[in-house]
């Protein structure tokens, strides 16, 4: 497994530090930030994962590079340094410019999802979202989920963590704030966990066959 992976689980123990909080307090605002915390270990997976996948396939030889990982902008005082470098200062190099081209693009929606994967998946861009589905499915998780209701699931997520951070769950013309349950946030750490699961053993794969 990736270290984008380690940290990400790491980071998502504090979704589960606010359901034991919420089971101690029953205070509902610690279930609600299970969505901000969920959905924010995500993204900032993603963001690691091309950083680092990306300079994996970069240092391979022969070298064999994603259309998006050619296209990457490089500083133009890093070009001229670039000969002046050690071997490891041009990868930090390397990994610095593949980590600022998704730094700040926000990934944890479906369609984020395939234009993270887009730097570091040789895959048809049609078959990235069968692919992790069939990975969540190996697992023996989500069995009776389609294509469409992975992305569909992420994407409510992805949108319910908006409504929560801009709006404190308070729906538009609504007289009240959403309610929330514990299965529903307990669920969400699943659902989050089991994609970036997939996503990881998948890449492994493909730069191991690269």
């Amino acid at each position: 497994m990736t270290e984008a992976y380690d940290r990400y689980r790491i980071l998502v123990a504090d979704a589960w530090e606010c359901i034991e909080n919420f089971r101690v307090t029953e205070h509902d605002f610690a279930l609600r930030h299970v969505w901000v915390s969920c959905v924010s270990a995500l993204d900032l997976y993603l963001t690691e994962l091309v950083a680092e996948a990306g300079l994996r396939i970069v240092d391979k030889s022969p070298l064999s590079l994603t259309p998006n990982l050619r296209n990457i902008g490089i500083p133009l005082e890093g070009v001229f340094e670039y000969e002046k470098m050690s071997p490891s200062q041009k990868l930090i190099f390397f990994r610095s410019a593949i980590y600022s081209s998704v730094q700040f693009v926000s990934l944890y929606r479906s369609d984020g999802v395939l234009s993270a994967l887009s730097y570091i998946w040789i895959a048809d861009p049609k078959k990235k979202w069968k692919t992790i589905t069939a990975r969540i499915k190996n697992f023996g998780q989500y069995i009776d989920y389609t294509e469409q209701d992975i992305r569909s699931e992420l994407d409510a997520i992805g949108d319910r963590r908006d409504l929560i951070s801009h709006s404190v769950d308070w729906p538009p013309g609504a007289d009240r704030r959403n309610p929330v349950r514990i299965e529903d946030a307990m669920q969400v750490i699943d659902f989050v966990s089991a994609l970036v699961r997939a996503i990881d053993v998948e890449t492994e794969e493909q730069i191991n066959n690269i």
